[in-house]
């Protein structure tokens, strides 16, 4: 069953957005104890994929999400081991491959979907990827991914090398906010090994759009974007904030233990960011990924047909079940159409 939502939750009539938030979070099930993937495995603190820095002596592993990852890993791919492959996929991801895209990806020959609309992909062959193949988990994929020990086993047995992780930490209340992240700046807080990192800040000039503070570089292997996320969802007043940490394997070995406990290497990645520590919830923040587009589409229904739903209602005489029956089309706008955390997708 795909559990992306099916049916739309809003019920004709209620015209109270509470109303209407309600039923959306109501469609999106809630998971017992948390998401799925704050399963973890008990041991020493892992190793800390960056250089020069240290973590504070507690942080909650699970105090940031894994929101990509990227991993490659020596594979023949033949009938029977791509048979196996796949199964293996749909027991850690919960999702398995789906069909071949048209074109390879990267230096690969070959990809195919992962999963159903989640821009996640497996690549495999071509003569200059040395013998091995490729698994890419886009934000929505690691969204729906059903156990994350279990994709630390899939890729610990795979003998996998992680090319790319990003790590994410909601503040959904905004205390640390844009001008945090500026004053950790301003005081040396991003600085190792006595090296400050690049900087570079976006600014909106307060236009609604969201401000965005980037530390470090893609190119070097590790950057850090502060942004407002819940004006990047369209929503001006809304003070979500997210930190997020994006490593590559440029220069430097990512331990897979990164995969299990997020939150220690996001706490660890600046001499600053030992504040880390709130559990992070996938359910929660698809709520609020959700709740946030749906009072994004209502305001812009609102400003480009509000007026020709007064004229239909006053001017002309509809009554509110006409004008619902006459400019409905049956079916979930795409922004609403969230992958639920942990579910089974891929039937």
């Amino acid at each position: 069953m795909n559990t992306h939502i099916r049916n739309s939750p809003f019920s004709p009539g209620r015209g109270q957005v509470e109303a209407a938030e309600d039923a959306l979070s109501a469609a999106l099930p809630a998971l017992a104890g948390g998401a799925a993937d704050d399963a973890a495995r008990s041991g020493d603190t892992p190793r800390l994929v960056t250089r020069g820095e240290s973590p504070p002596d507690f942080v909650n592993p699970h105090a940031a999400l894994v929101d990509w990852l990227n991993f490659t890993f020596p594979f023949k791919l033949y009938v029977d081991s791509f048979i196996e492959l796949d199964t293996q996929f749909r027991q850690a991801f919960g999702f398995a491959m789906g069909k071949p895209r048209k074109t390879g990806f990267l230096n690969y020959e070959k990809s195919w979907e992962l999963g159903e609309n989640l821009s996640s992909l497996f690549a495999a062959g071509g003569e200059s990827v040395g013998g091995t193949c490729m698994v890419s988990l886009s934000a929505s994929g690691c969204m729906s991914v059903k156990d994350w020990a279990g994709v630390y086993d899939l890729v610990t047995r795979l003998r996998g090398r992680i090319t790319r992780i990003d790590l994410a930490y909601d503040d959904f209340a905004g205390v640390m906010n844009i001008q945090t992240a500026l004053g950790f700046r301003d005081s040396g807080g991003y600085t190792t090994n006595g090296r400050p990192p690049r900087f570079r800040y976006v600014d909106d000039f307060d236009a609604g759009t969201g401000k965005t503070l980037y530390v470090g570089s893609r190119k070097n292997g590790k950057l850090l974007r502060v942004y407002e996320k819940g004006k990047e969802q369209g929503l001006p007043r809304h003070p979500w904030i997210r930190w997020e940490l994006e490593l590559h394997n440029k220069d430097r070995v990512i331990d897979l233990e990164t995969i299990i406990h997020p939150g220690i290497y996001l706490a660890g990645s600046y001499p600053c960011m030992s504040w880390v520590s709130e559990t992070q919830d996938r359910v929660k923040t698809t709520h609020t990924i959700a709740r946030t587009n749906f009072e994004h589409l209502l305001e812009c229904c609102k400003q480009s047909y509000g007026k020709l739903i007064w004229l239909m209602h006053e001017g002309l005489g509809y009554s509110p079940q006409a004008i619902v029956e006459t400019l409905s089309v049956k079916g979930i706008p795409s922004r609403l159409n969230i992958p639920v955390p942990g579910g089974d997708i891929s039937s």
